[in-house]
């Protein structure tokens, strides 16, 4: 991908792979407009560089992830997840409103936009609850979802039985959901994850 410029199929392909060249690029032909979107709309060149350095991320993981097909440009898609992030800073910030003062030139609901938002939103919740077990469940709880026999989990961890891993694999999943359920943020996270028990265990294998 050598030169100035890129297509859109190259800028994909960049960030995925990581490549530092396209992630100047972009953000040198992306960066403006979130900076005059958020500074036009109570915030600094700070908030602006924060916003667009989590909207990149947004899009970084979901490409990986491969389960994103961008029916825009990735420099609209950036824009439009920055926009919706900084409105719910507002909101955060006591400032209430549902719109923002910028152009037109974000992308619909057709691109599922607001879906890997509020997809992205819950992720960071539940990981950062995962976050909160002690060391032995969140390795347990990897590990099953890698694959690992309970035999395997049994001789890694140094337990006595197997009967005793899987005691420990239960408590260890109920303490995940209960913690996740019980939290006031879950219930303010908009379409919330039915059936959590078995849902959330597809993303902290994946970290």
């Amino acid at each position: 991908m050598a030169g100035n410029n890129y297509s859109e199929k190259e800028l994909v392909r960049g960030i995925i792979n990581e490549n530092n060249d396209v992630i100047l690029y972009i953000y040198n032909n992306s960066f403006r407009p979130v900076r005059h979107m958020i500074t036009r709309n109570s915030g600094s060149e700070e908030d602006a560089r924060d916003i667009f350095q989590d909207s990149l991320i947004i899009l970084y993981k979901k490409l990986k992830a491969r389960n994103l097909k961008l029916k825009c440009s990735v420099s609209t898609f950036i824009y439009s997840i920055a926009r919706l992030l900084w409105l719910k800073e507002l909101k955060t910030r006591g400032a209430v409103t549902k719109r923002i003062d910028d152009y037109d030139g974000w992308a619909d609901e057709e691109n599922n936009i607001a879906r890997i938002y509020e997809e992205n939103e819950r992720l960071k919740f539940y990981r950062r609850i995962f976050d909160q077990l002690s060391e032995d469940c969140r390795k347990i709880l990897k590990m099953v979802m890698n694959s690992y026999t309970i035999a395997e989990i049994t001789s890694i961890m140094g337990y006595s039985s197997e009967q005793h891993t899987k005691n420990r694999r239960y408590r260890c999943k109920k303490a995940l959901v209960n913690r996740i359920i019980q939290n006031p943020e879950y219930n303010e996270l908009k379409n919330e994850v039915h059936n959590i028990d078995r849902e959330i265990p597809r993303w902290y294998a994946k970290r």
